[in-house]
């Protein structure tokens, strides 16, 4: 067997992490640095995990709005905050410019920032404990893992409680408790991408077979045509971005939000109806 040094996990459960540091470490220590405010913790999003946040961003409103813009992940719902965390919104899908992505930053004041779900590992700023609650950690503030691309905080206003497994330990924690700021081995990552931090072993909705997103798909253009008529099934976007269409003041009389009519269009560009013959 080679003798070596085992390159350090990014974040691994508070048990694998006491593991790892030894000397008598237990899961518990980690919580007390934590408390403390020693060390951070993580947390995963899963993919069925919707825990949506106030994502406030750092730096001058032009330069933030031009990092998301020049991301080139705008239209692909997931972007890209950090090494291991990104955001998930529908807002930016329709910018087509810099001045774009500002007016969707300052809906809601002058400070870059906008309402997202939370997705990939998360460093937790702040939390509380009660341990008279079966999930006795109530997290308030979250930061970007691993190295940042476009700085932020994450702010949840309800309340959001984990238990001692849904916590994480990430390397630099572990670097902070050994006192080696940069002398733990690290492997280049490969998860620079959202839909690489699925885990393979978990079944999501993303993850679906083309014949089943074809299919769905198909049903969706049926039923509009059924409903709204062909020429709606045909070229869904100019009626879903048109609101006095009779689909949009249908939805609206319902209360319910319709998705753009670029993401609908994009949807159903290769569907076809399938008629009985």
């Amino acid at each position: 067997m080679n003798d070596f040094e085992l390159p350090a996990l990014e974040y691994c459960s508070l048990e694998r992490a006491a593991r790892f540091i030894g000397s008598g470490c237990e899961a518990d220590d980690l919580l007390h640095w934590a408390t403390i405010g020693s060390i951070k913790l993580s947390h995963e999003f899963g993919i069925d995990e919707h825990v949506q946040a106030f994502v406030e961003f750092d730096g001058e409103l032009i330069d933030v709005a031009t990092k998301i813009f020049n991301s080139g992940q705008c239209d692909d719902y997931y972007i890209n905050v950090s090494e291991f965390s990104f955001i998930a919104t529908h807002l930016f899908e329709e910018c087509s410019t810099v001045d774009d992505v500002i007016a969707v930053l300052t809906k809601h004041g002058d400070k870059p920032r906008v309402k997202a779900y939370l997705k990939g590992v998360w460093n937790i700023s702040f939390f509380t404990c009660d341990f008279n609650n079966l999930n006795p950690f109530r997290i308030f503030n979250f930061s970007p893992l691993g190295d940042v691309c476009i700085d932020c905080d994450a702010s949840i206003n309800h309340e959001e409680r984990y238990s001692k497994n849904d916590l994480l330990v990430s390397r630099d924690a572990v670097s902070v408790i050994l006192g080696k700021a940069n002398g733990l081995r690290k492997l280049p990552s490969m998860r620079n991408k959202p839909y690489l931090l699925m885990r393979e072993n978990v079944e999501t909705k993303e993850n679906i077979s083309n014949t089943v997103a074809n299919n769905r798909a198909s049903m969706i253009k049926a039923l509009l045509a059924i409903h709204y008529g062909q020429d709606v099934a045909d070229s869904p976007r100019k009626f879903f971005e048109n609101k006095d269409s009779e689909i949009c003041r249908d939805f609206d009389a319902k209360g319910i939000s319709l998705p753009s009519g670029k993401t609908i269009a994009e949807w159903l560009k290769d569907a076809d109806i399938d008629f009985i013959v």
